[in-house]
């Protein structure tokens, strides 16, 4: 098991460094980092929480107790002083990711967010289809649909993993990247390796040796809320299946 959990781990990251840094320097200088956190996340999200889930056939009810194990992974890693102190607030209030970041989720986690949303009244569905942007999808200049007048997430217990872990240590570097681009505040940003670390122990057990197919909050959110017969082929899993057969995935 140590073997597997050691194997893992290191492809994990792997994984990490190839698409945060752009040169060996940059993958010299954070590999020690990730692999002094990559054993212990793998072991507590792959290897404990992905068996004990893995006998679960209900997949939305599998990824919530991933889901869980990962707001543990993240909350104790915050707490072991590691790390800056976050710049985001403990009890909420900024909604900077939700408003300025593309927000991508898994086939998996839209299955997730689907049967969320059998939950909603119509009236309810018809508020967060008002908030989608005119163009469909989230990024700069736009906001997360799910995020309602207050700033608070509609449906907060099943947010994705990208959600869940993204922490930020400057409020600057958070505006300097809304302000100059994309690419500004990224080593602030990047001083939190767990998150991608979490991110990817979480989506390799969802998806076991395969490429994770993403989907935009936005687009998709757009897709379901007028089709009751596509959000409930969400809902059950149905179309997570096909989106799988689409990419070849086994």
């Amino acid at each position: 098991m140590k073997e597997l959990s050691d194997e893992l781990a290191a492809k994990i990251v792997n994984a990490v460094l190839e698409e945060r840094c752009a040169s060996e320097e940059g993958m010299r200088r954070y590999r020690p980092l990730l692999e002094e956190r990559a054993h212990r996340i793998v072991e507590r999200l792959i290897v404990g929480a992905g068996e004990d889930s893995g006998s679960n056939n209900d997949s939305p009810n599998q990824i919530h107790t991933l889901f869980n194990v990962a707001d543990t992974i993240v909350k104790d890693e915050l707490g072991s002083h590691h790390y800056p102190k976050p710049a985001c607030p403990d009890d909420g209030g900024c909604a900077m990711c939700c408003t300025h970041m593309r927000i991508v989720l898994s086939v998996q986690e839209a299955a997730v967010i689907a049967k969320e949303l059998l939950k909603l009244t119509e009236p309810e569905k018809a508020e967060i289809a008002h908030r989608l942007p005119s163009l469909g999808e989230s990024g700069p200049g736009s906001r997360c649909a799910l995020l309602d007048e207050q700033g608070l997430c509609t449906l907060y217990a099943a947010r994705p993993i990208n959600c869940r872990t993204y922490r930020s240590c400057s409020i600057t570097a958070c505006e300097d990247r809304v302000r100059l681009g994309r690419n500004a505040g990224e080593e602030v940003v990047f001083t939190y390796p767990f998150d991608d670390l979490v991110r990817k122990s979480f989506h390799h057990v969802v998806g076991p040796s395969e490429t994770p197919h993403f989907l935009e909050m936005n687009t998709f959110l757009a897709s379901v809320l007028h089709d009751d017969e596509g959000l409930a082929a969400w809902a059950s899993g149905q179309l997570e299946r096909e989106n799988e057969e689409k990419t070849g995935r086994k």
